[in-house]
């Protein structure tokens, strides 16, 4: 009769525990929506630089050039085929196409 009670006990608590293990509701940090996607964030930071993510190293190389030359908020920068880079910048308040050779001459267009 011993075994049999044991037995009883064993299985209930087991049971008991499984059940209540299945009710359990997610837990998530104070403040935070539920209904929010896992890996975003609620409090995004908004003072991230104007250069996009991706720029290379060249790219950051060729905007040193151009400010180097009296040009600043440059934007836009691509390279062609040739190497050249090619963008958007200003001089005395006014924006100017502007192009940076492989030479490290800059032309205004």
């Amino acid at each position: 009769m011993k075994k049999l009670v044991t037995l009883a006990v064993i299985a209930s608590t087991t049971i008991g525990g499984a059940a209540w293990a299945q009710t359990m509701q997610p837990s998530t940090p104070a403040g935070r929506d539920m209904n929010s996607m896992p890996g975003q964030t609620s409090n995004p930071n908004t003072n991230l630089p104007a250069t996009s993510s991706n720029a290379t190293a060249a790219e950051a190389a060729a905007k040193s050039q151009i400010e180097a030359k009296g040009y600043n908020g440059i934007k836009s920068l691509t390279r062609d085929t040739a190497g050249n880079w090619t963008g958007k910048a200003m001089r005395n308040n006014v924006e100017v196409a502007v192009t940076l050779d492989t030479n490290g001459n800059i032309r205004e267009q």
